[in-house]
């Protein structure tokens, strides 16, 4: 039987002819599977993940300028695949007065000129940027104050919106980033104001989408990211897929949980199995007293270089519809490294897709 140990499934270090020590596994005994011992993993111990050919984030992103003194959307080259992650970055100051901003006592220090001024204009003062007003605010209300002219359109232009943000103001960049959902269609930007032949200042909105990795559960070595995850930045981590470990159906019990026919994304050229893992939970198969789903996983990444491994944390329910995990980490100046801590894999069905993002 392969076992799956109740934590996170790191690595152990072993001295040849050692045994890996590792807790009793909560799994459901499968008739007819060898003793094999997913958690008896040794230094040796790998994963892994298949890369998809894509572009380095600095060859994919795109640069789109929009000029508050038009009316008219700027629209991005690339389109904004279905359900795709994709970071959006705006940066400059506007005004959108026909006058110079008057500072007042709680209304904010005007800056002198905007950060990208408009071509063949005179360009006064500015107390906006993509998500603040800083200046020009009228009492009772004090500056900055979370307002935007600034609107999105991800369908084509059907619908328009302010992207969400938890931001602080950001006095010495006003630089701000929204993490969007491609809906197959190109970007779209606009200024919701009227009129506009007043306005001075322009934005720089550049355009970023998420490289994607593919965990095969049947492969053993690590792969890295095509990006460097730099020191100190944050990063989105998304997780989606099921798989089996095992060499033979999960049958269900009481308390065990139902699996699923067949993996989200099928492994290629194999039979694939019923399955009752996620990057998160054992779903099915969990022997009692443990109930399912049960929080473990045997997805496991690095950030320094392989030096160290071990699965991200998470607070995340369940989610049986999309098995779908969101994780947040910190760059350290080397790519993004991933494996699948099992051995052995040759009995494992199931790919599980990772888009990797800059943080917003």
């Amino acid at each position: 039987m392969k076992t799956l140990s109740s934590w996170s499934l790191t690595c152990t270090p072993t001295t040849r002819g050692e045994a890996p020590k590792h807790p009793q596994s909560p799994f459901e005994t499968m008739e007819r599977v060898s003793m094999r011992g997913l958690s008896q993993l040794t230094a040796r111990c790998a994963g892994l993940w298949v890369l998809a050919a894509a572009p380095a984030w600095a060859q994919q992103q795109e640069e789109v300028w929009l000029d508050t003194r038009s009316a008219a959307p700027v629209m991005s080259q690339m389109v904004l695949k279905q359900g795709w992650p994709h970071l959006v970055t705006m940066q400059g100051t506007f005004n959108v007065w026909g006058n110079n901003i008057v500072p007042g006592p709680q209304s904010g220090q005007p800056e002198p000129a905007p950060m990208f001024p408009s071509p063949g204009v005179t360009n006064r003062n500015v107390g906006f940027d993509p998500e603040f007003v800083f200046a020009g605010v009228k009492p009772p209300a004090v500056a900055p104050l979370r307002a935007s002219f600034i609107q999105l359109s991800l369908d084509g232009g059907k619908t328009w919106a302010h992207p969400a943000s938890t931001a602080d103001f950001n006095a010495a960049e006003h630089k701000y980033g929204y993490e969007v959902t491609g809906g197959e269609s190109a970007l779209q930007v606009r200024i919701a104001d009227k009129p506009v032949t007043d306005n001075s200042g322009r934005l720089k909105i550049v355009v970023v989408p998420a490289e994607e990795l593919w965990l095969n559960t049947r492969s053993a070595a690590p792969v890295p990211s095509k990006q460097v995850l730099q020191k100190g930045k944050p990063y989105r981590v998304t997780m989606q897929g099921t798989f089996n470990v095992w060499g033979n159906n999960i049958v269900p019990g009481p308390q065990s949980g139902q699996p699923e026919p067949a993996p989200m994304f099928p492994s290629p050229g194999v039979t694939n199995r019923n399955v009752g893992f996620d990057p998160e939970f054992a779903f099915a198969g969990v022997k009692p007293p443990a109930a399912a789903p049960l929080r473990m996983s045997a997805v496991q990444v690095s950030l320094d270089g392989g030096k160290t491994w071990k699965h991200p944390a998470s607070t995340a329910d369940f989610n049986a519809a999309e098995h779908k995990y969101t994780y947040d980490l910190t760059g350290e100046d080397a790519p993004l490294q991933v494996r699948f801590a099992d051995s052995p894999v040759n009995d494992n069905s199931g790919l599980v897709r990772i888009l990797v993002l800059p943080g917003a």
